[in-house]
C-alpha cells in the first residue's frame, strides 16, 4: 500500500521502465515465438522461412513486434502496484477466497509456533510477520510488507497510510533514491514471476491444442512454472530490503513532517498524540487546533483487534507446496493427453 506513492526519481524512470516492463516483456514474447516455432516444424524451419521473407514484410513484422512489446510493457509497468497486491495475497472472489484460506492457515500456524524469546525466531518476527496476528497475510511477501506497513503505528502511533504521502516529498534525495531502487528490484522479480506463470499456462494450452510432443509440453510448461516460483522466491529478499527502507524512513525522517506543520505550541504533547491529532485532521478535516486539544484531553484508544487467529492445525500446507503440486498435476495431465 505504501508503495503506491513511491514514484520514479529523475533518471531512474527510464531504467525502471526498462527493467520492470520492456525487458521482461521482450523475453516473454521471445519465448512465446520460440514455442510456436518449435510446435510447427521446429525453430530451424521457422528461421529458414523468415529469411525467405521480403525485406518489407520483415520490417512490418519487426515494427509490429516492437509496438506490441512497448504497449504491453507500458501496461505492465502501470500495473505494478496491482501486481504487488496480487502477490501479497489480496485474492477476492470464489477462487481467491479458498486459496487465501490455505495461506492464512499456514502462516498463522507458523506464526504461533515462533518464540519471541528465541533469537532466530525473533529475527523472523522482526521482518517476516506483522505484530498483530489478525493482520497476517496468506503469502510470505504479504507478511513482510505488512510488517513494514504496521511498524510506524506500533512504534509511534502513526497512521502510515495517511502520513506517508505527506512525508515522502520531504525526504532527502538519497532516501527517496534508496526507496525507489528497492521497490524497483522487488517489482522486477514479481514481473518476471507473473510473466513466467502466464507463459507456463499459455504454452501448455497451446501445445495441447497443437498436438505437440509430450517432451516439448513438459519443457515449456514445467520450465515456466519453475521460473515463476524461483522469481517469487528471489523477490522475498528484495521485499525485506524495501520494508527495511520504509522502516528507516519513519524511524529517522518522520520529524521532518512535524517540523513542516509548524506546530511549535504542541511540543509538550506526547509524540503519539501529535501523530493521532494530525491523522484526524488530514483524514477527517477537523480543524487542527481543535484536533490537538481533543487528542490531549482524551486520546483516541486503539481499537482492540479481534482475535482471529485459529488454533494450530496439523493439516495446514505451505502455499508453495500447493502451487508445486498443481504444477506437477497439470504437467502430468498434459503429457498424458499428448501421448
Amino acid at each position: 500500500m505504501l508503495g503506491t506513492v513511491v514514484k520514479e526519481a529523475g533518471g531512474l524512470l527510464d531504467r525502471r521502465f526498462f527493467l520492470n516492463g520492456l525487458l521482461p516483456v521482450l523475453a516473454f514474447l521471445g519465448c512465446c515465438l520460440l514455442t510456436v516455432a518449435a510446435a510447427r516444424g521446429g525453430v530451424a524451419g521457422a528461421m529458414t522461412a523468415w529469411q525467405r521473407q521480403d525485406a518489407t514484410v520483415k520490417t512490418v513484422h519487426v515494427l509490429a513486434f516492437l509496438v506490441v512489446a512497448l504497449l504491453a510493457a507500458a501496461w505492465l509497468a502501470s500495473a505494478a502496484t496491482s501486481l504487488v497486491r496480487l502477490y501479497e495475497g489480496y485474492w477476492p472472489g470464489p477462487i481467491g477466497r479458498p486459496l487465501r484460506a490455505v495461506g492464512l492457515r499456514w502462516h498463522r500456524n507458523r506464526l504461533a509456533a515462533l518464540d519471541p524469546g528465541d533469537d532466530a525466531d525473533y529475527a523472523r518476527l522482526h521482518t517476516g510477520y506483522p505484530s498483530d496476528p489478525a493482520e497476517v497475510m496468506p503469502t510470505r511477501l504479504g507478511n513482510i510488507l505488512k510488517n513494514a506497513e504496521l511498524h510506524p503505528e506500533d512504534r509511534y502511533g502513526l497512521d502510515a497510510v495517511v502520513i506517508w504521502p505527506r512525508l515522502y516529498p520531504l525526504l532527502p534525495e538519497e532516501q527517496r533514491a534508496a526507496l525507489v531502487a528497492a521497490r524497483t528490484e522487488l517489482e522486477f522479480f514479481l514481473t518476471v514471476s507473473v510473466l513466467a506463470a502466464v507463459y507456463s499456462a499459455a504454452s501448455g494450452i497451446f501445445l495441447i491444442a497443437a498436438g505437440a510432443a509430450p517432451g516439448l509440453f513438459l519443457l515449456c510448461h514445467g520450465a515456466g512454472g519453475v521460473a515463476a516460483l524461483l522469481a517469487y522466491r528471489a523477490a522475498l529478499p528484495s521485499a525485506r530490503l524495501y520494508g527495511q527502507q520504509v522502516k528507516v524512513t519513519f524511524d529517522v525522517h518522520r520529524a521532518l513532517l512535524l517540523t513542516a506543520t509548524g506546530r511549535q505550541d504542541t511540543e509538550d504533547l506526547d509524540e503519539r498524540l501529535r501523530w493521532q491529532a494530525l491523522a484526524r485532521h488530514w483524514y477527517r478535516g477537523i480543524p487542527l487546533a481543535a484536533t490537538y486539544h481533543a487528542a490531549a484531553a482524551s486520546p483516541e484508544p486503539d481499537d482492540p483487534a479481534p482475535d482471529e487467529t485459529p488454533a494450530p492445525s496439523r493439516r495446514a500446507l505451505p502455499p508453495a507446496a500447493v502451487v508445486l503440486a498443481a504444477l506437477l498435476l497439470t504437467s502430468a495431465l498434459g503429457a498424458v493427453l499428448l501421448r
